[in-house]
């Protein structure tokens, strides 16, 4: 420890640049002084809420004096292109209701972020402070003051689903999905926009009217049109509206067997049914029955060919070709739907027909190799490399709608086909001998077979490369 007769060294403290000449931060000589980086955040801002702050560090503010402040960096006269600046921001401050940090920023804390901007999530003030450093020291913060306003757009309404119900039933209403671009506090205003001509209920006649949840009770049959707007406090939205329907008790279940079509050949001896279009008005779940109601004539189907006859979507095994009929009814747990019928035409393979194949548009490409002379008149060149081309056959189809399987072959078995059994697949040709001065072009023929379950069909698509040998 030094004593109070101790010598202490003499420190001097230079105002002014930091003389590093020769000294950059790679040790090269520059002979030029150094200076810390200096920091300007920008002017203070004001913007409306659900617009974009954006944050400039190297803007130049003239001001009232006639002199200007900014932009970020080094002072003119000193090493200000020596080294890579990094430019932080964060904020300092923020409204109380905002969750906004420097995660919202478009960049920060790198060479790029002296332009950064952030969407501002609440109305009120937002404080940030502008660091920049370089590899050997930072700036004093600089900060820029952005007071943000409510903005103006309208708010938006929201009524919620449409509902169904019975006489007497309580529904509620759900305005929760309204909103402000601006975030604002919503006032809710619901009415009764139309109602069956043997309703006497009125807007009034809506519960908890000013709330986002009210709740509403028809009094007899048909469509009630309930509408909502909400306010920011200083502009109405548009009206959106929901349809409340309502019955007088419970009503019968509609049943739907499906669309009547013809079996695809390849469907084999299965029909597949589809009652999955069947509702009921009250949103009851449905208990399904399927029967057969006729066969042709040399058929021996019943109902017992169902797998389950209960499911919505069951199967059914045929045994003649011809027409088959079946009803569906369902049932809601308390009444029964009237019958729905689907008429399906099964067919032998004799009626099936061939797919149509399409292996795609030809391709091709040119490229060059290097040639070493040998003599006055030979070449010795290298081969131009191997390529990769893709081939699609997916635009081949089946009239009967048939599912198909894809086959690739090419027949010198030179190529390298990487998915043969694919609609779709790279392709790989070997390398080719190049002549000097001269384009050469191989050809090579891909065929894809397509087939459903009977048929099949042929298509062929050439593959082509160009090799050009060039002298040194």
């Amino acid at each position: 420890m030094l004593d109070q007769h101790s010598k202490l060294p003499l420190i001097v403290l230079l105002a002014g640049p930091l003389l590093i000449a020769g000294c950059d931060k790679d040790g090269e000589d520059t002979g030029d002084p150094y200076c810390p980086p200096v920091a300007f955040a920008g002017p203070d801002q004001s913007v409306a809420l659900g617009s974009t702050a954006e944050l400039d560090a190297l803007q130049v503010v003239e001001l009232d004096d006639g002199t200007s402040e900014g932009p970020s960096g080094y002072p003119a006269d000193c090493a200000q292109d020596k080294f890579e600046l990094a430019y932080v921001w964060e904020f300092q401050s923020a409204p109380v209701d905002s969750t906004i940090d420097e995660a919202g920023l478009t960049d920060n804390n790198s060479s790029t972020a002296s332009a950064s901007s952030f969407i501002p999530d609440v109305a009120g003030t937002y404080v940030l402070s502008l660091v920049v450093s370089d590899d050997l020291e930072t700036s004093t913060a600089s900060v820029v003051v952005i007071d943000v306003a409510p903005g103006d757009a309208a708010p938006i309404a929201d009524a919620g689903p449409d509902h169904n119900a019975e006489v007497d039933e309580r529904v509620t209403l759900d305005g929760s999905a309204s909103s402000d671009p601006e975030g604002a506090e919503l006032e809710f205003n619901w009415a009764l926009s139309s109602s069956p001509e043997c309703s006497l209920l009125e807007s009034d006649d809506i519960f908890n009217q000013g709330t986002e949840t009210p709740s509403f009770i028809c009094d007899c049959e048909g469509i009630f049109v309930i509408s909502l707007a909400v306010s920011d406090g200083s502009q109405w939205s548009d009206p959106d509206y929901a349809n409340v329907t309502c019955s007088a008790g419970d009503q019968p279940p509609i049943a739907d067997a499906g669309d009547s079509s013809n079996n695809a050949p390849c469907d084999g001896d299965t029909i597949e049914l589809n009652g999955y279009g069947s509702w009921d008005p009250e949103g009851e779940v449905l208990v399904y029955a399927w029967s057969v109601v006729s066969v042709p004539a040399d058929s021996a189907a019943t109902d017992a060919d169902f797998d389950d006859a209960s499911q919505p979507d069951p199967s059914f095994t045929w045994d003649v070709e011809g027409e088959y009929t079946f009803q569906l009814q369902v049932f809601d747990g308390t009444d029964w739907s009237a019958p729905d019928v689907v008429t399906m035409v099964t067919q032998g393979l004799d009626a099936n027909q061939a797919p149509v194949a399409n292996a795609g548009a030809a391709d091709s490409v040119s490229t060059t190799t290097d040639c070493e002379r040998l003599s006055y008149s030979s070449w010795d060149c290298e081969d131009c490399p191997s390529y990769g081309f893709d081939l699609d056959a997916s635009a081949s189809w089946d009239p009967d709608g048939d599912e198909l399987r894809f086959e690739w072959n090419e027949a010198t078995g030179e190529t390298t086909i990487e998915s043969p059994y694919t609609a779709a697949t790279e392709v790989e040709t070997p390398p080719v001998a190049g002549e000097y001065n001269t384009a050469t072009t191989y050809d090579w023929n891909f065929n894809v077979t397509v087939a459903d379950c009977n048929d099949s069909d042929d298509d062929e698509v050439t593959i082509s490369v160009t090799c050009t040998g060039e002298g040194a």
